[in-house]
């Protein structure tokens, strides 16, 4: 967004999304609902985009039906990264959100992906010892590809993505694969977000294989890969079945 003006716009649609019976998740980029965020002023930026965040998951705790909402905090550029990550952290650290699930997104087309990944990992293992609540991880491959190539070489900066489509689909399984995990399970909630059938099938494979019952799902865009989700769903229920009777 290009002003103050234009961020409150958006912030008033996510809290009327929030407000809405039926939706039960949004999906919210941090330059959406604060303008002019730059990392050269870090601090600055960062607490501005905590003050926005608290007024977002206080809506989403705080539903008159006292259910809660998920609100998903999506990346953009790799600029966004640790800004995205240090503001989720540090507001989901406050008490007044300790019982409150939330969501980051992780673009495996970032290497520094994997480190963030890691110290969410070892965040989210010590707020679940502390009695507080399980974060979600949503896992995709990255959509800016093109622009990161473009702005890097225009101001001559190193590539901050991996350097090709197998490096990113390698990245994107080994993040799976460490996801995956029924200890990490329990506070790292796992989104696999691809429509590829190759990366899915693995996924699926690493759960029978490891025995995972719960907090792992698969996400496809609405009206993309109909099959992709017809199979899922019907994989899915046929799983409830089999674990309803008892079968293996």
């Amino acid at each position: 967004v290009l002003g103050a003006l234009e961020a409150q716009r958006h912030m008033d649609a996510y809290l009327a999304l929030l407000n809405t019976p039926g939706i039960d998740t949004i999906s919210v980029k941090v330059s959406s609902i604060c303008a002019q965020l730059s990392v050269l002023a870090f601090e600055a930026s960062l607490t501005r985009v905590c003050e926005a965040l608290r007024i977002l998951y206080r809506a989403a705790k705080n539903q008159a039906d006292g259910t809660q909402k998920l609100v998903m905090l999506d990346m953009e550029a790799y600029r966004d990264l640790e800004l995205t990550y240090e503001a989720f952290t540090r507001v989901l650290s406050e008490p007044e959100f300790h019982d409150l699930t939330a969501g980051i997104v992780l673009q495996a087309y970032l290497p520094d992906s994997h480190a963030v990944h890691e110290r969410l990992i070892g965040w989210s293992a010590k707020r679940h010892k502390d009695g507080g609540a399980p974060v979600q991880m949503r896992l995709v491959k990255g959509a800016n590809l093109a622009v990161e190539r473009i702005e890097s070489d225009i101001a001559g900066w190193a590539l901050p993505i991996f350097p090709s489509k197998t490096h990113v689909d390698a990245s994107f399984k080994l993040m799976v694969e460490r996801a995956l995990d029924s200890d990490r399970l329990e506070y790292v909630r796992v989104g696999i977000a691809s429509h590829n059938l190759f990366d899915v099938a693995y996924a699926l494979c690493l759960i029978h294989q490891r025995h995972l019952k719960a907090g792992v799902h698969f996400e496809v865009l609405s009206g993309m890969a109909g099959g992709l989700s017809r199979g899922l769903r019907r994989s899915n229920r046929q799983n409830a079945s089999s674990n309803a009777s008892g079968s293996t």
